[in-house]
């Protein structure tokens, strides 16, 4: 059976109706157009739109080695024949941005190695990326990024995602240690994760030593540092300036980069280090109204904590957890023996969380 598909030659800026026999192989089309047009090679590719107006320039590449048949191709169908290379800008978690080709058919497991090896990063398969106007959602891996966002024109945030082989973070991966310094800088000053004042002023102080140096009295003097900018809220006082300036007094005579490396030590040996967070809401036992909670996924467990305390309310190894679904509104997990009934909590979030712990449990 043969098929009339239009076919949109975006370098040409114009649709042919083509035809095409249903056993054909998406790379015999291909072939087939180029000799038709005049344009394309190996760089090109076919693509199928959504279909959908709501999700203009979304949709999935055509694998060349299937047929149209496979795909279910009917009479009429719009497919591009385009390019599938093209630009993206990647931010890394130190606000610096890099501008990256990438071959947009690849998944996105693929696209993050090539983001590593422009950048020299020595050890991406526990990076990953976000698109910026999907503020927090991992982008799944095994898909590509045109089947998941609706434009290019924004930044794709590169971070660490997993924590299974982190001790292999030292000075000899220079761009690794400085992404997971920065991600753990970011997460401990936002008061991501729950820590002693002694351990907030050990932390203040060996960022103090990366930004700037050995400590001098006749510099660095009190009211120069912004306490918001090296504490979490808790503890970003006035009267802690005076325990950061001691601490840091300390260090004088460690490198930059050493610095860093005592910084991520510290911060994995936290009990919460290497987790992802969601904001959710819970029932509040006996009562109908719901509070404010985050449940987070750390290396090896699953942990629900008061919103504002950050006090772990229940923890759970990932063990444990014999299944779970989500819908739209709510995540549920099953524990079996562990807990009496299951574990329902509010979210939006629910296929995201379920897509990371599906990722998750088979490193574990």
């Amino acid at each position: 059976m043969s098929l009339n598909l239009r076919e949109d030659i975006k370098e040409q800026g114009v649709t042919k109706v083509l035809r095409f026999a249903e056993q054909m192989s998406v790379h015999e089309v291909c072939k087939n157009i180029m000799e038709k047009t005049g344009v394309g090679g190996k760089d090109h590719a076919l693509f199928q739109p959504s279909g959908h107006e709501a999700d203009p320039g979304m949709g999935k590449w055509l694998r060349p080695d299937r047929t149209l048949e496979y795909y279910d191709m009917k009479q009429n169908d719009q497919l591009e024949y385009r390019k599938k290379h093209d630009i993206i800008k990647v931010k890394l978690v130190d606000d610096t941005i890099k501008t990256v080709l990438v071959d947009l058919s690849l998944p996105v497991a693929d696209v993050v190695q090539v983001i590593g090896k422009k950048i020299a990063l020595k050890a991406a398969d526990e990076f990953s990326i976000q698109a910026d106007l999907i503020p927090g959602i991992w982008l799944k891996s095994q898909l590509a990024i045109t089947e998941q966002v609706k434009t290019l024109d924004q930044c794709f945030l590169l971070r660490k995602k997993f924590f299974v082989n982190d001790a292999n973070v030292d000075q000899d991966d220079p761009v690794q240690l400085h992404l997971v310094y920065c991600q753990s800088r970011d997460d401990i000053v936002a008061g991501n994760h729950p820590i002693t004042k002694e351990e907030a002023v050990n932390f203040a102080a060996l960022q103090a030593q990366v930004q700037l140096g050995d400590y001098k009295p006749d510099v660095h003097r009190p009211g120069i540092l912004h306490m918001s900018d090296f504490f979490p809220s808790q503890y970003s006082k006035k009267d802690m300036e005076k325990q950061l300036f001691a601490e840091w007094k300390k260090l004088v005579g460690m490198n930059e980069v050493n610095a860093r490396f005592r910084y991520v030590q510290l911060c994995r040996s936290l009990k919460t280090y290497g987790m992802t967070v969601y904001k959710i809401k819970e029932k509040v036992p006996n009562k109908k109204k719901v509070m404010d909670a985050l449940l987070c996924f750390t290396r090896d467990s699953i942990i629900r904590m008061e919103f504002e305390s950050k006090r772990v309310i229940k923890e759970h190894p990932f063990k444990h957890l014999l299944r779970w679904a989500a819908t739209p509104q709510t995540f549920t997990m099953d524990f079996g023996a562990y807990e009496e009934e299951y574990v329902v909590v509010l979210t939006e979030e629910g296929e995201a969380i379920s897509n990371l712990l599906a990722v998750t449990s088979t490193y574990c």
